[in-house]
C-alpha cells in the first residue's frame, strides 16, 4: 500500500489538465472526462497502475443519482477507491435515455478524478482564460527626421503630452457570466438542483455564486408556496 500512496502523491504533483474546451451556451471554459484520462494515462503507466470505473444507480430522498466507484491500483493488486454522484434526470431536452445516462455517468467520473488526483482551477497557459489576456505588440512609430531643428514651447509639449492617448483597461473575464444567465432564468427548484449539480466544480470555491444560488432557491420556494 506505500508503494501505491507514493505513486498517487506523484501522479498528483505532475497531473494537469487545462480547462481546454469551451460551452458556447454558458459561455465558461472547462475540462472534460477525455482531457482527464489523456493527460492521466501517460503517468499511471510510469507508475505500472492503473484506474477503472464501476457505476450504479442509486436513490436519495426520491431523486435518481448516477453513482461510480473509481479503483486505483497497482500491480502488486494494492488498490484506493472513491466515490462520487450526478444526479440522474428521468428527461431531458434533445437527449434519448441511454444519453442522459451517459452524461451522468461521464459528470460522476470526473468529479470522482478530479477528488482522488486532486484537478484544481489553475489557469494554464493554454487555457481561454489565460489567451483572453494576452496583448499585442505594436511596432514602434518611424519618427520623420526635421529637416531644420525647431524650438519647442512649453505650451506645445504640453499639448503633446496631453495627446498622447491613455491606455484603456481591459474587461475582465466573467467565467461565471453563463451560469449568472441561467439562475437568472430557471423557474423551478428541481432546474435548479440540475444547474448545481451539473456546474458544481466551477461554483463550489466562489461564495458569491453559492449565495446567488441560496436566493434563487429562497425566492423559487418563495414563489411556489
Amino acid at each position: 500500500m506505500e508503494d501505491l500512496l507514493k505513486s498517487l502523491i506523484s501522479i498528483q504533483g505532475k497531473l494537469c489538465v487545462p480547462k481546454s474546451q469551451f460551452n458556447n451556451f454558458g459561455k465558461y471554459a472547462y475540462r472534460s472526462l477525455e482531457d482527464i484520462e489523456a493527460a492521466l494515462k501517460p503517468l499511471l503507466q510510469s507508475h505500472n497502475c492503473g484506474i477503472r470505473f464501476c457505476d450504479e444507480i442509486v436513490e436519495h430522498s426520491g431523486r435518481t443519482f448516477l453513482k461510480t466507484t473509481l479503483f486505483f491500483f497497482n500491480s502488486k493488486g494494492d488498490s484506493i477507491s472513491v466515490t462520487a454522484e450526478a444526479e440522474h434526470a428521468s428527461e431531458k431536452s434533445g437527449m434519448d435515455k441511454s444519453q442522459i445516462t451517459g452524461a451522468a455517468s461521464s459528470y460522476a467520473r470526473k468529479y470522482a478524478l478530479n477528488g482522488l488526483f486532486a484537478i484544481d482551477d489553475t489557469k494554464d497557459a493554454d487555457t481561454n482564460e489565460y489567451q483572453g489576456q494576452t496583448t499585442q505588440t505594436v511596432p514602434p512609430e518611424q519618427k520623420p527626421i526635421p529637416s531644420t531643428p525647431k524650438r519647442t514651447t512649453r505650451k506645445a509639449m504640453t499639448q503633446s503630452i496631453n495627446s498622447v492617448p491613455q491606455p484603456q483597461p481591459q474587461p475582465q473575464y466573467d467565467r461565471y457570466a453563463g451560469i449568472r444567465q441561467m439562475l437568472s432564468t430557471v423557474q423551478t427548484v428541481a432546474d435548479l438542483v440540475k444547474i448545481w449539480n451539473e456546474h458544481r466544480s466551477e461554483v463550489e470555491g466562489n461564495d458569491e455564486i453559492k449565495a446567488i444560488f441560496t436566493a434563487r432557491k429562497n425566492e423559487l420556494t418563495f414563489n411556489a408556496a
